[in-house]
């Protein structure tokens, strides 16, 4: 059923603050009074003096059915130089803008159900046929400024947010493993990122370790690092601060032996391997190898906290396990070279009664 009112300006945009605010909260209101408009400009309305909804119609004659001959929800007219026009990529283009670009989430995404509420909406497009360019684009703007007014922001502010350095990945980066100071064990520090490495993707499990070349045996461990779920030996790995070769397979067997004995997983963390069969030839005896490039590579998509929990659990290795000077020395002056900076004097007891000082990330650290 046609209606013949004309609406002013003023008034349709009164009704929509209506429609907007009021009890029945429609909100797509003001979208759709936004596609209407763009809709009316598409078919070029302005340029032909409508009087009114009839006029409109006879125009641009309504179509009940789709292309595909389905029953039309929406608004959809015939153009005289042929081919069809709907409302609805009108209406999908001022939500998107309202919800997508100007990040106004308490607009509705509900296009359908606007779309298919044009009939409520009759006396709007009568009205719309009949404005001329200026006064359709002086409303569109008005509406489209009413309702960033009146929805808020929900744009995420960048410059609030702190960027955590991906400090572990760097650790492993940068950090000169070789560079042994006066007194300070050969592969202590490698071994210490090592377990650095398993304590932060293990959390569930008790990580032992103690002091380069303690020996296994002598404290009745399996390998150098051991991961534990109880009672249970989960994860067993050797460290060698140096490239593996084929000959040195055998070597593993043992160690291949008695993980296997307990249902563990067996590691061999390596700096390097002499080739692609040493590597072979020591997981036929059961142990999975790495090397320090996989570790980089693994580290690479931890998160930003995750990586500070392994920077952490090495300085815990180094003062607690390790309790070497000039390996300390060396850490704290690299994290200070990098701009790491933290609060190193938080005592803290460890889970065997020690009280121990671990490295604290301070706030004023993180990156712009």
């Amino acid at each position: 059923m046609t209606k013949n009112t004309v609406m002013s300006a003023d008034d349709l945009f009164a009704a929509m603050k209506s429609d907007f605010e009021g009890k029945r909260r429609r909100k797509f209101a003001a979208g759709l009074l936004v596609a209407l408009i763009d809709f009316m400009k598409a078919l070029d309305t302005p340029s032909l003096k409508l009087k009114g909804l009839d006029e409109f119609y006879a125009k641009f004659p309504r179509q009940i059915k789709t292309a595909a001959g389905l029953g039309a929800n929406t608004l959809i007219v015939s153009k005289p130089a042929g081919g069809t026009v709907s409302i609805r990529p009108f209406y999908g283009a001022i939500e998107n803008f309202f919800r997508n670009k100007e990040k106004r989430y308490d607009f509705p995404s509900a296009a359908p159900h606007a779309t298919q509420s044009w009939p409520d909406y009759v006396d709007w497009i009568g009205s719309l046929a009949t404005f001329d360019l200026p006064t359709l684009d002086s409303l569109r703007d008005k509406v489209v400024k009413y309702v960033l007014e009146k929805l808020p922001s929900h744009e995420v502010d960048s410059s609030e947010i702190a960027k955590d350095p991906p400090v572990f990945e760097i650790f492993l980066r940068d950090f000169n493993f070789r560079a042994v100071g006066r007194g300070e064990p050969t592969g202590s520090g490698f071994q210490g990122a090592v377990f650095a490495y398993i304590r932060a993707d293990s959390p569930h499990l008790q990580v032992e370790v103690d002091k380069t070349r303690t020996g296994s045996k002598r404290v009745h461990r399996i390998g150098d690092i051991d991961a534990w779920d109880g009672s249970r030996l989960v994860k067993t790995c050797e460290v060698k601060h140096f490239k593996v070769m084929t000959a040195d397979a055998i070597d593993f067997t043992a160690f291949a032996g008695e993980a296997g004995k307990r249902r563990a997983g067996a590691y061999l963390v390596a700096e390097d391997f002499e080739s692609e069969e040493t590597r072979s030839a020591i997981e036929e005896l059961g142990v999975k190898t790495m090397t320090l490039e996989d570790l980089k590579h693994h580290v690479s998509v931890w998160d930003p906290l995750k990586q500070q929990i392994a920077l952490q659990a090495f300085e815990y290795f180094i003062t607690h396990r390790e309790q070497n000077s000039s390996l300390t020395s060396r850490f704290r002056q690299f994290c200070l070279d990098k701009g790491f900076r933290y609060v190193w004097s938080r005592p803290v007891v460890d889970d065997y009664g020690n009280q121990v000082s671990l490295l604290v990330l301070d706030e004023s650290w993180k990156a712009d």
